[in-house]
This record gives C-alpha cells, structure tokens and sequence, in this order.
C-alpha cells in the first residue's frame, strides 16, 4: 500500500520591508491583507517564513555589472552608506516592518541575491508539500519564490490581494499571465473559508477583510471617516437601483459591502447575504439590512385573493377557484344564459403571479372557464371585464399604473402613505371591443411615457381621477394596516408598488390588484441597443420616483431632485398609527 504523505503548509511573506513597501501602489491593503493571512496561518499552525533581500555594508559582494542590484553597488561607491543603504543590513528600512513582526518561532530568512536559494532548502528539510506565497513585488521576489519552490515539487498557491507591485497594471499581468505558470493564483475569501470561514477570524481581521472587498485599505474603524455600506444580494426587486442611486449621493460617502453564500435551497438556488452576515446599512435581504425595502405581510397586498379583504369594495365582483372547485361565499360565476353573463370578456389570473399578460387567460363565457384552466392544482381569481370602460377618445382601452410608498417607522406602529402624481397610463395599442379576446386589445401592461395629464383624448380626465385613486388607495391600505396584515418590524421599513385602478364612464374607479415589485428600471433597457424614446422617458421616470422615494425613506444633505422638494412628486396620502 502506498504510503501517504502528510501535508506540510507553509506561508511565505517576500520582502515586508520598509525599502520595499515604500514603491508600492497601495501598501495598506497590501500589509493589512498580510495581517489576516497571518491569523489564517499561525491558528492553524502553518510554518511561517519571512524572506527578505538584505545586503552587507558598502553592498559588499554585489557585482556592479548585476542587471537589477548592480546600480545601488555604483551609487553606494560615489555617496556612501549614509546615502545609498536600501536593503541594507544595519538600516530601519532592510528589517521586516514592525506591523508584520514575526514572532519568536517564526524564521526570518535573509538573502543577498535575487534567487532565494536558502528559503527552497529550508522548506525541503521542512518536508513542505503546500505553500501559500505573498509580498512584493509580483514581478521580482514573489516570481522568482515561485519559480524555486516549484522546482522543488511544491504545491504553490499566491494570494492575489496578498501580492502587490510598483505598477498597477504589471501587477495585473502577472497575476493573470505569469504566476498561474507555476501554481494557482487564488483570493484571500477563498484562503479564509478554507480554514473555516469569516467567523473563526478576530473582530478586527474580519472588520479589515470587509473593508478590503469593498475597495478600502482593510483599515475600516481605525480612521475618522466613516462609511454607509451597501450589499447587493441578487434578490428580486428594486435593490439594486436603489443601491445605484445611493451611490450616487454626493454628499454621503456610500460603498460597495461584499456578499457571500447564505444558504442554498434546492428548489430556488443561491441565496446571499452581506459577507461576514453582517448588518450593513442598505441591503435587498431585509434580515441583513438596517432598512428593509420590503413590507412585512406585503403578500395580502400582491396576493389577489387575500387583498379582498380589505379592497373588496373597489373590485369587480371576483370568484375563487382551487383544485378545480368554487370556493368562498360568492361561489361561482353565473351561467351563459343568465342576464349580462356574457356581455363582457372574463379574466382568469393566476393568485400568486404577476407576469403581466402572460400569465392571464381570457375566455369569452362562463362556461369557459373551468375548461381554459391549465393547472387545476392552481388557486385563481375570475372576474368580468367592468362595464363601459372609459376610453381614449380614439377608443382604446386604458388603466392606471398608480404608484405608492409606504414607510413604517422603527417604533413598528407610525405609517406614512405617498401617492406619485407621477402615474402613468397603459394603453391598449388596439381599439377596444368586448367580442375582442386578443391580448393587444384587452390587456394594457405597456405604459404609456407621456403623463396622464398631457396624454391627448384622455388629459381631460386626470385631475378627477388622480383624487379618486388617492383616495381609494388610502382606504385600502389603512385597511390593511388596521386589520394587522401589515406589520411593523423593529426597524425602519418601506416599499414602493403599484395598484391598477380602471375608470368607467360614470365616474367610478374600480381596482384589479396590486404589483408589489412593478416593472420599473428594468435591467435589460441598461443595454442601448433595447433602448428607444419610449424607453428613455420610462428610464428617467422611474429613476426619478425612485430617488425621490429614497430622500424621503432615507434622507440626506443634498435630497432632493433637479432643484425640487425631497418628497418631489410624491403625494402625502395618509398617515396612522396602530397599537402594539
């Protein structure tokens, strides 16, 4: 049988000297990134070596024809050791610098060439298998290590934030092009959960290591500015834009917080959270965020068979339907034969799916209905299209994409309700006609760039109908609030969504539902080539009501849009209170 050779991990930290440090681009990151690999490696009792170039007195022994040292040989015969001392023993600038001081059991080796031939002698007689590799410069001491130590059959590993250079961009080639000749290039989040993740490390290791990934110099809470942190964790919504518009922010100095692996359900995938698990200031996983962008109970709100409860009144007459059957009070819906049963198309939709029209079924009957049904396991909701619609002057059919914002304040019970009277229109591009079942005609999803106000054949209408829907909306959402399906959370919370409110010609509002993550900024128009004037106006809509959301959510110095009030056109719609 084979005998197993036990691994040996060392670390090697090439040329931590002042001399050194000194040329290079950024040496905090470098020497704090040094700090966490060393906890990595002295609790898990990996031998530790320093090699260092260090050269004798008056450069004794260094030829002046040698390609890269012999300038100092020539300048130290003109100036002197006074003058011209980089490197050299006897001098503060050749020692290990006291921030990365090797302890008593850790060996220190010196050299006084470019080729460390003793370090590759030592870890053979130390029986090294595995070698972690850090310093300066990638091009000159980290290569040359690498080069020895893989001729000695080593397994060679360079920490790429744990390896800096005089130049940025010679650093980056080496990295991608050079090193990966001689071993594996990997990250310090990979070295870190290889010995047993964030959490095994010290407050202030773990601190540094967050402040390192979001672009810092690893010295976060050792200097006197200070950072709002954002983490963008993939979760569908509005997150990331908010984070955008954050870190557009002049006046607040917002960054980037890293996310690592939360937990992975086998059914949905990955799930991030902020690295470390930590509590960042703005975060799209309400558990790890100091300001949830969600609602608590937003689901009787985007569930169209639980926001009868409490919107009922503003919706058509709506039936249930699970498994195939009829449920609740209303039961089913009429017979062919009985009066206006088919005087106007029926809808079925999905309970829990808001896919615009896709996920909509229209049937001309209803007899229909329970044919038409694609899973019958499915809960849906089916209602008739309402009577006399008003129209466009051209005869289109048309709805209300009526936003709102909702915030409860950290006491968990203070509720403050903004409607934007920046709503917009969705207009069937076809003319409207109840014996028309196609999807243009009867289902209205694109919005329409021109404001309700301006839009011509329907501007005439908007002022009255604005009220109506204010009104309605609050109504609804008090409701809602009153009855205990939203709650508050120990913490500021908030959300920005949308209700469809349709008119009809004798001046009633009638609701159909709620979108809580509507279609606004969407990702794929950040492409030029998806976008067009119609688009553009819906970007620059959008971005507006969002910033202007957030300097009400969360305010700053410089709030506030092209010269407007923090709220813009956000409208106070309400505001209550609820017991505990």
């Amino acid at each position: 049988m084979a005998e197993v050779t036990k691994e040996r991990i060392a670390l090697v930290l090439c040329d931590m000297q002042p001399d050194l440090l000194g040329s290079l681009t950024n040496r905090k990151a470098l020497v704090s990134a040094q700090k966490i690999i060393l906890e990595a490696a002295r609790k898990n009792n990996w031998l530790v070596v320093y090699s260092g170039l260090q050269f004798k007195p008056s450069y004794q022994g260094v030829s002046p024809k040698h390609k890269i040292y012999g300038a100092l040989s020539k300048l130290n015969s003109k100036l002197g050791d006074n003058a011209v001392h980089w490197f050299m023993e006897g001098y503060a600038g050749s020692t290990i610098s006291s921030e990365l001081a090797p302890r008593k059991d850790e060996r220190l080796i010196w050299r006084c060439q470019h080729i460390p031939q003793e370090l590759s002698t030592y870890f053979g007689d130390e029986e090294v298998t595995k070698v972690y590799v850090t310093g300066g410069k990638a091009s000159g001491a980290v290569q040359i290590t690498c080069q020895v130590l893989m001729d000695q059959g080593m397994e060679i590993v360079v920490v790429k934030e744990c390896v800096q250079d005089d130049d940025p961009d010679r650093l980056n080639a080496v990295l991608q092009h050079v090193l990966p000749i001689y071993g594996s290039v990997t990250t310090l989040a990979q070295v870190i959960d290889d010995v047993g993740g964030l959490d095994t490390f010290t407050v202030d290791s773990r601190d540094s290591f967050i402040d390192l990934m979001s672009g810092g110099n690893g010295l976060s809470g050792k200097t006197k500015k200070s950072f709002l942190y954002a983490s963008d964790c993939g979760r569908r919504g509005h997150g990331t834009r908010y984070i955008e518009l954050l870190l557009e922010r002049g006046g607040a100095p917002w960054k980037m917080h890293p996310t690592q692996t939360w937990y992975e359900d086998f059914i949905n995938g990955e799930f991030k959270c902020p690295l470390g698990k930590k509590v960042v200031d703005f975060c799209d996983e309400p558990d790890f965020s100091k300001v949830s962008m969600y609602l608590s109970g937003r689901e009787f709100l985007d569930e169209k068979d639980k926001v009868l409860e409490f919107a009922g009144r503003f919706m058509p007459k709506t039936y249930c339907l699970e498994n195939g059957k009829w449920i609740g009070e209303e039961g089913g819906p009429p017979g062919d034969d009985e009066e206006g049963a088919m005087i106007a198309p029926w809808f079925i939709k999905e309970t829990d799916k808001n896919l615009g029209g896709a996920a909509i079924i229209i049937v001309s009957k209803p007899s229909e209905i329970l044919k038409s049904v694609l899973k019958p396991q499915q809960r849906y909701v089916v209602q008739q299209h309402i009577r006399n619609p008003l129209l466009t002057d051209d005869g289109r059919k048309t709805h209300l994409k009526f936003y709102v914002l909702l915030i409860c304040q950290e006491d968990g019970i203070s509720w403050t309700l903004y409607t934007y009277k920046g709503a917009l229109l969705s207009i069937s591009p076809e003319p409207w006609s109840p014996m028309d079942l196609s999807h243009d005609t009867q289902i209205t999803i694109h919005r329409h760039p021109v404001p309700p106000g301006e839009t011509e054949g329907w501007k005439q209408h908007w002022e009255a109908t604005y009220e109506k829907c204010k009104l309605g909306t609050t109504e609804v959402i008090e409701k809602a609030i009153r009855t205990g399906k939203l709650k508050g959370r120990p913490k500021k919370q908030f959300e920005v969504f949308s209700v469809d409110w349709m008119p009809d010609e004798h001046g009633n509002i009638w609701m159909f539902e709620f979108n809580m993550s509507p279609a606004v900024c969407q990702k794929e128009f950040d492409n030029p080539s998806n976008r067009d004037k119609r688009r553009d106006a819906l970007m620059q809509h959008d971005k507006a009501m969002l910033q202007e959301a957030l300097d009400i959510v969360m305010p700053w110095e410089g709030g506030g849009t092209n010269g407007k009030s923090t709220e813009g056109l956000w409208d106070l719609a309400g505001e209550f209170k609820t017991q505990k």
